[in-house]
């Protein structure tokens, strides 16, 4: 394991992020004279500083973002041409620059690169893997955050489906899944009275607690 992987430890504790900086900076500039710009070890190493900047965080328009989405576009170009488009580390790779993009506010590209992640997820994992079903709630997310509620609904309800198959009716994913769903049907406007139904249907069914409302558009 490179010393990059060994750092990205760091990220989940949100400690040293400072001092692992020019490490990182450092692993990257010899993997680049060692392997070139396109090696798989390089393209890692571009990933790692990326993630580490993003972790540190600032305002969207900052310095660290910037960088950081500049980044994550290297490390996808990398991967595209290392490996091909529908590759498992290049959608991996697409699915870090969205959630980055998403985060600065840039969501019609980040939309793009959801729903290209959402579509090889699909085709190479199938409907109720775990990672097909983080794909199908990342980009109604998404939607939910454009207030395109009536194109998120029906993203709620496949991740529902799938998480019914993939983990039960009991296990966690399924019922924050299901009160995602619940939420949103609460919130939408005009609220119907098949809407209204729906979501208690669904609070009855995986007893839940009221759920929060989401805030729809009218």
């Amino acid at each position: 394991m490179s010393q990059a992987q060994r750092l990205l430890g760091l990220l989940q504790k949100k400690e040293g992020l400072d001092e692992a900086e020019p490490i990182l900076r450092e692993e990257l500039a010899k993997k680049k004279k060692d392997n070139g710009d396109n090696h798989q070890d390089t393209l890692l190493a571009v990933t790692c500083l990326a993630m580490l900047l993003q972790a540190k965080g600032g305002e969207p328009g900052g310095s660290n973002m910037k960088e950081a989405v500049e980044l994550y576009r290297v490390a996808l170009k990398g991967f595209e041409e290392l490996y091909g488009p529908t590759h498992r580390d290049t959608l991996i790779s697409v699915n870090n620059l969205a959630v980055m993009l998403k985060a600065m506010g840039e969501l019609d590209e980040a939309k793009k690169l959801y729903e290209r992640v959402l579509t090889g997820d699909k085709a190479q994992l199938g409907p109720d893997h775990p990672h097909t079903l983080d794909s199908i709630y990342n980009l109604a997310r998404l939607y939910q955050a454009q207030g395109k509620f009536n194109e998120a609904l029906p993203l709620f309800r496949e991740e529902l489906k799938g998480c019914e198959t993939a983990y039960g009716i009991e296990h966690q994913e399924t019922k924050t899944s299901a009160t995602n769903l619940a939420s949103l049907l609460l919130g939408m406007k005009p609220q119907t009275e098949e809407m209204a139904a729906e979501a208690e249907s669904i609070i009855k069914k995986f007893a839940l607690p009221p759920p929060e409302i989401a805030s729809a558009p009218a």
